[in-house]
């Protein structure tokens, strides 16, 4: 007589149910299917970012409640508008100290937006593409909502590395690092127990090398400038200055 009961369903992330019924008549082309991920308020968001930034708790959970591509989506572009600016007004401040007419250099926007989209939604498929492969049973929202939300500890070091001390921008850039690459590499770990071991751990450093070298990135290409002195500040030769002329009365 067999007494073993019946077999566990197969893992389905929270939310999963009211995913499926909430999708239920609605292609992937209507509007109505994307609707509830835009379901949020900022306060939904608000919360989202501060576990991603203070990973205390699990983010996962309370994403997969109900999920969102509003923060995957803005915070990622808000990182890009905040890298621009402030890295445009850290070269603006040095070039003034020198004397030197600024242009603006927009190929850093191109730059921020080819880097950070790519980043975040090509390695954010890459997890959910070898997770499904091996069974975690993934969503792709989930995926690429880790990477999208892993970027806001990027806009208050953005702001904080205006300050024209290069050893400070290399703690803050560091604390960067450390913040969000614990955040990525917690939540695909939380994914990647899904499998039940079939998922070889070998995936985790290769996204942390991955992280690292967008950190190195942003820190070569935003936070890193030169203060120079004012002319003529250091007891040096400054400006040279119009003789005078001669005035007849």
């Amino acid at each position: 007589m067999n007494t073993a009961g019946p077999a566990a369903p197969p893992y389905q992330p929270p939310g999963a149910g009211n995913e499926a019924s909430q999708t239920s008549g609605y292609s992937i082309w209507q509007v109505e299917y994307w609707a509830q991920y835009f379901n949020v308020d900022s306060r939904d968001v608000v919360q989202r970012s501060y576990l991603a930034v203070v990973p205390k708790d699990s983010f996962l959970d309370v994403y997969n409640s109900n999920p969102d591509l509003w923060g995957t989506f803005w915070i990622p572009t808000s990182v890009i508008f905040a890298m621009f600016v402030t890295a445009s007004m850290s070269q603006n401040i040095s070039d003034a100290l020198a004397g030197v007419k600024r242009q603006y250099d927009f190929t850093m926007l191109t730059f921020a937006v080819v880097t950070i989209y790519t980043y975040v939604f090509a390695i954010g498929s890459f997890v959910y593409g070898v997770t499904k492969y091996f069974g975690s049973q993934p969503a792709l929202m989930e995926c690429l909502s880790v990477y999208g939300y892993a970027m806001a500890v990027w806009i208050p070091i953005s702001v904080l590395c205006v300050m024209p001390f290069n050893w400070f921008r290399w703690v803050m850039v560091s604390i960067g690092f450390a913040s969000s690459g614990f955040f990525i590499m917690r939540s695909v770990n939380q994914i990647v127990g899904r499998s039940n071991g079939k998922l070889h751990k070998a995936i985790i450093p290769l996204l942390l090398v991955a992280h690292a070298l967008l950190v190195v990135m942003f820190k070569l290409r935003f936070f890193s400038y030169a203060v120079s002195a004012i002319p003529g500040s250091d007891g040096g030769p400054g400006p040279e200055q119009p003789a005078p002329t001669a005035t007849t009365t």
